[in-house]
């Protein structure tokens, strides 16, 4: 589907709106889930890349990568891979809905050091200002008050990132969508997700059947259980809440020994995460591995889940019942983003240290040289480096030239903590600014290097939740 352009909004009969618009739920749910667990092993291999979709938008090309990074992630309920018969069984219907829409949004936040995530939830109900835009004929379209799921189908990705940014004055870095098939492919792949229910849950719309307690569901189970909305007397909010937990499920499902350690379980889930997502065009191959890398330290007690706090709910003349934000509690959320704080108390570093830095060693990857005449000195180096959850691009190199006692490291300037962490973990070396050079920094072993010491990475002093407003955490127990 192209998005360099907007498109006006598709038509459809009123019959079909709750199959599709469920499509839509359970595709966002995934693509929530997407992002936290990239990191899983993702830059193991190149392959996976190259099966991702990525589309033009326009306005995301200046915000470029960014650390910290700010994503927004969606839902599509293109039906691409899935027969009228797969439709049928899953309760889906099978008519010709148009254009591919969303109805759930999610706002993801990674730190600068990746030591916490924020995720939060847009409710496709809210009352937005959508910005003015031109459609796919040509017909400019002035600003106007919508429902947030209306910046999608009139506007495409671009007016999705245009009207998130306009409500929350955060920058937005880079844009993730998932497709419908990626659900049932991603669960699938992970034989199951685990939930818990407090009490049995059945709902004829969308076939759930579930007894209570903890279990652990398919697929289509799954799809039914994120589906489903008249089975929570808040409608919608209960069930983003019911989703949240279910994203927090599948992290720790896709980053357990099970998957990490069974070779053909990872590959089906990488495949199936890579072969449903598209991504705005900035974001690049290394981007994602860096990103990967990033992740991959994550403590899932950092990784922190809210749905934006709501004051009273409205009848809009013209648009109907919608949300309105509080004003003063989503303030607090979104301004803790720009200042990169995380709205929960972080999970303190396990590692001791004589140096405090900003950017934990498993986010950092580095290539080494040996610039000495010492034999094996970059092997040591490369394998006291990875010891310390560096990631080591190859295998350690002769360099051009001797570098003398010092060591040298060379990074780009765009990646300057990053830097400062290695510095920290080697004494004595040398600091080097070498512009274009990209995310991995080079370091030349010189002949005073004896090993490296370890470093603490500093926490960021949290910028609490707003009174009322309880996340939850991908490491809280399913059951509570």
């Amino acid at each position: 589907m192209s998005t360099t352009t907007p498109r006006p909004t598709p038509a459809r009969s009123p019959a079909s709106g709750r199959p599709r618009r469920s499509v839509r739920i359970a595709a966002g749910v995934v693509s929530g889930a997407v992002l936290l667990t990239s990191g899983v092993a993702w830059a193991g291999t190149s392959r996976y890349f190259s099966q991702v979709t990525q589309i033009a938008i326009p306005g995301l090309t200046e915000n470029g990568h960014s650390d910290p990074m700010t994503i927004l992630m969606v839902a599509s309920d293109s039906r691409q891979g899935l027969s009228r018969t797969d439709a049928a069984r899953l309760h889906l219907g099978h008519d010709n809905y148009g254009a591919p829409r969303t109805d759930t949004m999610m706002l993801v936040h990674i730190s600068g050091d990746a030591n916490a995530v924020t995720v939060v939830s847009l409710p496709r109900d809210s009352l937005a200002n959508i910005p003015a835009y031109t459609d796919a004929k040509g017909t400019t379209h002035s600003a106007h008050r919508a429902k947030l799921n209306a910046a999608f189908s009139e506007g495409g990705p671009a007016g999705m990132v245009a009207t998130v940014e306009s409500m929350t004055g955060v920058t937005i870095n880079h844009y993730v969508e998932m497709n419908f098939n990626g659900f049932l492919s991603m669960v699938d792949a992970l034989d199951g997700v685990e939930v818990c229910l407090a009490k049995p849950l059945k709902d004829q719309n969308s076939g759930l059947d579930l007894p209570a307690g903890r279990q652990t569901i398919s697929g289509p189970q799954s799809l039914a259980y994120v589906r489903a909305r008249y089975v929570d007397a808040t409608s919608d909010l209960g069930r983003m809440k019911r989703q949240q937990k279910f994203v927090a499920s599948i992290v720790k499902k896709a980053t357990g020994a099970s998957t990490v350690l069974n070779p053909a379980k990872l590959n089906a889930f990488l495949t199936a995460v890579a072969g449903s997502i598209t991504t705005d065009s900035g974001l690049t191959k290394d981007d994602m591995l860096g990103l990967a890398d990033r992740l991959k330290g994550t403590n899932p007690a950092n990784v922190a889940f809210v749905t934006v706090p709501l004051d009273a709910p409205k009848k809009v003349a013209g648009i109907g019942d919608v949300l309105i934000w509080d004003k003063v509690k989503s303030a607090a959320i979104f301004t803790a983003m720009n200042k990169d704080q995380p709205i929960i108390a972080t999970a303190p570093s396990a590692s001791a240290s004589s140096a405090t830095v900003s950017v934990s060693p498993s986010a950092v990857s580095v290539a080494v040289f040996n610039g000495t005449s010492t034999k094996g000195l970059g092997s040591k180096a490369a394998t006291d480096l990875a010891g310390m959850h560096f990631t080591v691009v190859g295998a350690a190199a002769n360099a051009a030239s001797p570098v003398g006692e010092s060591t040298v490291i060379t990074y780009d300037p765009k990646f300057d903590q990053s830097a400062k962490t290695v510095a920290a973990a080697i004494p004595g070396s040398t600091l080097t600014a070498v512009p274009g050079l990209g995310r991995t920094i080079h370091v030349t072993v010189g002949t005073s290097y004896t090993g490296v010491t370890p470093v603490t990475v500093s926490t960021a002093t949290a910028s609490p939740a707003p009174t009322g407003v309880k996340p939850r955490t991908a490491a809280d127990d399913l059951c509570a």
